[in-house]
């Protein structure tokens, strides 16, 4: 009789995590989803005292400018289906009190892929025509005045999409360096403890197996009644049980290798394209002067 309750609960969970499993891979199927990720932002100003500030004049194709501002996004389609047959391209607004310098596109992945981008008055368009599944590019902003993050909004018009997108930063762990991560110390702490905690859970629900196998000998309403918070503790703690005893060790094994546990979709990008300061591609455009106290 043991074997037989042990070979219908095991069925049981097994079916459980099937249906958790499916439900969550055709949510993920039928998702669409473009992010525009602020990859950085600087301003050349910022932190600089009065009285040097004073004394610099920057001309950028030799129109003179008092605040030089410089972001740079990453936009990928972030979902499972691609994104066509765009009714009115992706468009970057900026406020009107901010003049638009330049705008460019630094990198698209994969080779290939047509992004096409026009300065529309205060608004930069992105033009597409197909972005799959994990494809991003990267678009670098010079700007007069220095805006903050809220100032920042994009619109498309395409199916299955909101009209409006607010940027996010791009965290650090998004962007896949082709680096070999070292061993983390974190991860190898979390993994010990949430595979101790499922452990214990598990040791918790064996000590209670001889209240279920009562279930066949004495009644099934008889133990229900005699043991309802047993019975029940031990059914809901079963899925969280399963699930340490998974997650735990995943984050054991991703402390020593570039493993990551839930796994998340990154970006590669090249290392010129990553943080750093403004770009010297740029230098031919400005041109920068020190004015001394005598003029």
């Amino acid at each position: 009789m043991d074997n037989f309750l042990t070979a219908i609960v095991s069925i049981v969970i097994c079916i459980l995590a099937t249906i958790l499993v499916s439900n969550h891979y055709f949510r993920r199927s039928k998702k669409k989803s473009l992010t525009p990720y602020i990859q950085f932002s600087t301003s050349v100003f910022r932190g600089v005292v009065s009285s040097i500030r004073d004394s610099l004049k920057i001309k950028y194709k030799e129109v003179e400018i008092k605040d030089l501002f410089e972001i740079q996004f990453l936009i990928a389609n972030t979902g499972e289906r691609a994104i066509r047959d765009i009714i009115k391209p992706l468009a970057l607004h900026i406020p009107e009190s901010f003049q638009i310098l330049d705008a460019s596109i630094l990198h698209i992945s994969p080779k290939g892929r047509e992004i096409f981008i026009t300065v529309e008055g205060s608004d930069i368009i992105f033009d597409f025509p197909l972005l799959n599944s994990g494809d991003f590019f990267i678009s670098k902003i010079l700007i007069e005045g220095e805006p903050d993050y809220e100032d920042f909004s994009f619109s498309i018009s395409v199916d299955d999409l909101p009209p409006t997108l607010k940027p996010r930063i791009l965290p650090p762990d998004l962007v896949e360096t082709g680096e070999k991560r070292g061993f983390s110390i974190g991860l190898l702490i979390g993994g010990f403890m949430l595979l101790a905690l499922g452990a214990s859970l598990a040791g918790l629900i064996y000590a209670q197996w001889h209240i279920v196998s009562e279930l066949w000998k004495i009644g099934f309403w008889i133990t229900l009644k005699n043991n309802l918070i047993i019975l029940l503790s031990c059914i809901f703690a079963a899925l969280p049980t399963l699930l340490l005893l998974i997650i735990g060790p995943m984050m054991l094994i991703g402390a020593f290798t570039n493993f990551s546990f839930p796994k998340k979709r990154k970006f590669f990008v090249p290392s010129d394209h990553r943080r750093g300061p403004l770009r010297l591609y740029h230098a031919h455009n400005f041109h920068i002067e020190s004015k001394t106290q005598d003029g």
